[in-house]
């Protein structure tokens, strides 16, 4: 199975030329935030190998997970799965606005709470934080209606769960039909629901909490015209790209782990 690592890195070795996409993925500070997603994704694939590996998979596994989490084959993935979006919107219009002042500082404040967010303990309060005032928690939730991020989130962990069963399918794990896994990772789905509602509230106390009530004002209505929706819908294919196809991965990868196959 060595030839399962090369096909990974072929696919996702991507001739990226430079084109406004670029340019707007380096104002939204996506290798920063990359970095930060990678953070995430090898803290699940340790709990993965905890659960469904002898000693956690041990040496082997940490070094997948390393090779599979690759910051620069991440960003290509991103970028691939993005541009199609971008049809038609004017990006003039979203570099505009990321690179004022007041898009950086709110480029900045997100990063810095997702990174918040990597500490133990700091969703509990996150989420405790943005109880009051009420007007700023009314304005927080305005937001993630806006840009749909609980319907969005739920969809996008849907589909990666169901690629994850895919990859141990695929590997021999175990045997189930489509319409059984589906089942499955949908009785799952209210549990996942009020988790993720509860993980967007304390992201959004913590990267937009403390944004001067101008900026926050101003990141609302942007996020309500065309190009702000043709960005939330583009930041979400990419990075649900991204994860699906991770997920995949890590699900044929424990396949291969359990059988001994070198990756």
């Amino acid at each position: 199975m060595k030839l399962f690592g090369a096909a990974l890195l072929s696919v996702w070795a991507l001739t990226a030329q430079a084109d406004p996409v670029d340019d707007l993925l380096e104002t939204l500070g996506s290798d920063a935030l990359i970095e930060v997603l990678r953070e995430e994704f090898l803290d699940y694939g340790h709990t993965v190998g905890e659960a469904m590996l002898p000693d956690a998979g041990g040496a082997a596994w940490r070094d997948i997970l390393k090779r599979l989490y690759d910051p620069s084959m991440m960003q290509l993935r991103v970028r691939s799965a993005m541009e199609g979006s971008f049809a038609g919107v004017n990006i003039t219009e979203l570099l505009t606005f990321y690179q004022s002042e007041r898009g950086q500082r709110i480029v900045e404040a997100e990063l810095a709470g997702r990174k918040y967010l990597l500490l133990e303990g700091a969703q509990e309060t996150a989420e405790a934080a943005c109880l009051e005032p009420a007007e700023r928690a009314e304005a927080l939730l305005e937001f993630a209606q806006v840009n749909d991020l609980l319907e969005r989130n739920v969809a996008g962990t849907l589909n990666s769960d169901l690629a994850f069963y895919r990859g141990l399918i695929e590997g021999g794990v175990f045997e189930m039909q489509e319409g059984d896994v589906l089942a499955e990772v949908q009785a799952r789905m209210p549990e996942i629901r009020v988790s993720l509602e509860a993980w967007i509230s304390a992201y959004l106390c913590a990267a937009l909490g403390d944004l001067p009530e101008g900026d926050l004002a101003a990141y609302i209505a942007f996020s309500k015209t065309d190009e702000g929706a043709a960005l939330n819908t583009a930041i979400f294919e990419g990075y649900g790209a991204l994860s699906e196809d991770l997920s995949y991965a890590i699900g044929l990868a424990v396949s291969v782990q359990m059988f001994g196959e070198d990756l």
